[in-house]
């Protein structure tokens, strides 16, 4: 925690589910002047503490549910920016940021907008000027969406739910990033036993209704199989028709992408609108294989047929050794070979690990002792662009600290 500690500890330690603001100030007149304004406002919901960046940080990390507002102070930070970067890794797309500090620079004021900061205000504050930064509308909520990541497989029972529910659980629990995990089969797969919870067929009711989608239906159609991994799911009437509408799939996601930081679509098929439109919508496909040669011949097609998409997606191919190895089968010099991809993440057979973690709905454990665990975090790694077997002070950015600090 932060220099001001004490401070926060006359408060409650975390902000309540449905707060519309809060704000963290490292002043006592910054302090006094947010709360004429939630006086003057007759703001209901508000939480006001005394700390720093790095306590607004660890306050994100135990909020339950995200603010409309946040209004963070950076004036002790040596490099806002930075520090920002890891506030993004806790905060929702849909919260507006509005920062706080002593710097009157356009350099960092520029720097702040292009990284989905709303507005940077230099003190002293005013009521008028907070007011004004929090009722604007924000000219970079476009860029501050989560990311769709498509999984799909190139044949049945290559593995892509225990991947997808694998990395689900690590990107969670590692990066602290909230996660939605949605089972785009409608009449069920493993997913929800894999992941330990059960499913409310909530995913078929707001397929349905797309266009009364809001942050309370969506908060009360997951399932919380963590304070970070939420799961949509729906287990329809083996017997029973299940139709959509074209683009109440990508109505869904595009409000989903609003309220996490990775949205994980399980595909339940290689083709059809509703693939058409999952894929449109995705930053990232993930096209699962074995080695098998029609899998490889598969791979190749839904890579070609991905290819196409408007999003322009980048692609990569999941080749997991599902079953025991055996002579005869495609081995992986041949498969990325023929498939003319580098971008080729590999997974070992490592059948009791899996089928341990499958039965009893929990993860894979120690990434040490575990091949597949790490192939895993390497994955997560492509993904994020970070080391994300490391703890959250011992990222990339962390190591850059002291080193700038010093010059």
């Amino acid at each position: 925690m932060g220099a001001f500690e004490p401070n926060i500890a006359k408060h409650r330690t975390a902000p309540r589910a449905g707060d519309r603001l809060v704000a963290v100030v490292a002043d006592a007149g910054s302090e006094e002047v947010v709360k004429n304004l939630i006086l003057d406002q007759g703001i209901a919901n508000a939480h006001v503490v005394r700390g720093t960046l790095d306590d607004a940080i660890e306050l994100m990390r135990e909020a339950g549910q995200a603010p409309r507002h946040l209004l963070v102070d950076v004036s002790a930070s040596a490099m806002p920016v930075s520090d920002l970067m890891r506030l993004a890794d806790v905060v929702d797309p849909s919260v507006s940021v509005v920062v706080t500090g002593e710097r009157n620079d356009v350099g960092l004021f520029r720097n702040l907008l292009r990284i989905g900061v709303q507005d940077y205000l230099v003190k002293p504050l005013t009521v008028e000027l907070v007011q004004r930064a929090l009722a604007a509308s924000d000219p970079s909520a476009s860029a501050r969406v989560g990311k769709a990541l498509g999984f799909v497989g190139a044949r049945g029972g290559v593995g892509v739910t225990t991947i997808a529910t694998a990395l689900a659980r690590h990107l969670a629990d590692k990066t602290r990033r909230r996660i939605a995990y949605v089972d785009l089969d409608p009449y069920g797969s493993a997913a929800s036993s894999m992941l330990g919870v059960s499913s409310n067929n909530r995913l078929a009711e707001l397929l349905q209704n797309t266009q009364r989608l809001d942050e309370q239906l969506i908060h009360q159609a997951f399932v919380a199989q963590s304070d970070r991994l939420f799961v949509l799911s729906s287990e329809q009437p083996l017997d029973a028709d299940f139709s959509l509408r074209r683009g109440a799939v990508t109505d869904l996601l595009t409000a989903l992408k609003h309220q996490f930081h990775y949205v994980v679509l399980d595909l339940p098929q290689r083709a059809g609108p509703l693939t058409d439109e999952v894929l449109d919508a995705c930053a990232m496909i993930h096209v699962v294989a074995d080695r098998s040669v029609h899998a490889a011949r598969e791979a190749a097609r839904l890579c070609r047929f991905a290819e196409g998409r408007a999003g322009d997606p980048a692609i990569s191919v999941l080749l997991n050794d599902a079953q025991q190895p055996v002579s005869g089968r495609v081995t992986s010099d041949d498969f990325t070979h023929a498939l003319a991809r580098a971008s080729v993440h590999r997974f070992p057979y490592e059948p009791e690990t899996l089928a341990l973690a499958e039965n009893l709905g929990e993860g894979l454990g120690d990434v040490r002792r575990s091949p597949f665990s790490r192939a895993i975090v390497s994955l997560a790694d492509a993904i994020t662009g970070g080391d994300t077997a490391l703890p959250a002070d011992a990222r990339w950015y962390a190591k850059l600290l002291p080193k700038r600090g010093a010059r």
